[in-house]
């Protein structure tokens, strides 16, 4: 839940009520049993506005800027038991460490989840649980990737699924958080530079760009993808002058505005109503 409140905050760039966050998110009664005042208040990428208003925190706050060309970027990819955080695991996890466009380093990890893979998962990913059974567990594989990524900035291709999990897995092991709370997401970016290319998943630019790849839906294939688009963008917004990660960051941010706001409240209202009038 929290992350989708940052994701949230992050985007409106305003003052936001705790009532609001809840009707703009569909947070119920039950989901909010930890209380959502006492997650926010925990977490430094909120600031308290009093009278139980809030805002994300400034970008500076988030991450220190620096030139594109000085930054290590650790682009990662999972494989998951499915897309639920908290209760589905990561199965594989694989990151390279770029700058200037050149891999320093590699990580790589199959995961026993210590539950089963489906039958879905399995068919999509190659992954079985005779694949994992003698995979270290996360608690093992986590904090090495933590020290991987070290002073990194986390890129993924959809990073607002990748990120946020891997976020969560760390909070629910209770280990040393990644030093950088923003991400950098080649989908995003490939959403405002390519508008015109309708398919903008990894086998969709793939195709695109006629970049060959085998093993889709296995981490480092996945993850070699995003680092081939990720030059591309950076090539072509350096030509416009984004050359800085947080003009970067504020480059891919899909920004909400108090109108939209308004509206995804009213469509969360509705879909709660239907919800509750089908129940």
């Amino acid at each position: 839940m929290i992350e989708a409140v940052f994701q949230l905050l992050f985007r409106f760039e305003g003052i936001i009520t705790e009532a609001q966050i809840r009707q703009a998110l569909g947070i119920s009664s039950e989901q909010d049993e930890d209380g959502l005042c006492e997650l926010l208040k925990s977490d430094k990428r909120f600031i308290d506005c009093s009278n139980q208003t809030w805002k994300c925190a400034p970008l500076e706050s988030l991450t220190e800027d620096m030139p594109i060309r000085d930054i290590d970027f650790v682009i990662t990819d999972i494989e998951t038991t499915g897309s639920i955080r908290g209760k589905d695991r990561i199965i594989e996890i694989a990151a390279i460490k770029v700058r200037n466009g050149e891999i320093l380093s590699t990580f790589e990890s199959m995961v026993n989840p210590d539950i089963t893979i489906s039958r879905q998962i399995s068919r999509l990913t190659k992954i079985s649980n005779s694949t994992v059974k003698d995979a270290p567990y996360i608690e093992e594989v986590l904090p090495q990737y933590v020290d991987f990524v070290g002073n990194g900035i986390f890129v993924a291709h959809n990073s607002l699924f990748d990120f946020p999990f891997i976020n969560s897995e760390i909070r629910r092991l209770q280990i040393d958080e990644l030093k950088y709370q923003a991400d950098i997401c080649t989908y995003r970016i490939a959403k405002k530079l390519l508008p015109h290319v309708r398919a903008r998943g990894i086998s969709g630019l793939s195709s695109y760009f006629d970049y060959h790849m085998e093993n889709r839906h296995r981490a480092m294939p996945d993850v070699l993808a995003a680092h081939f688009f990720l030059n591309k963008f950076l090539d072509t917004l350096d030509e416009s002058k984004i050359d800085t990660l947080h003009k970067l960051v504020n480059f891919q941010k899909d920004k909400l505005s108090k109108k939209e706001l308004l509206k995804r409240m009213k469509r969360q209202r509705k879909k709660n109503f239907m919800t509750s009038a089908i129940a």
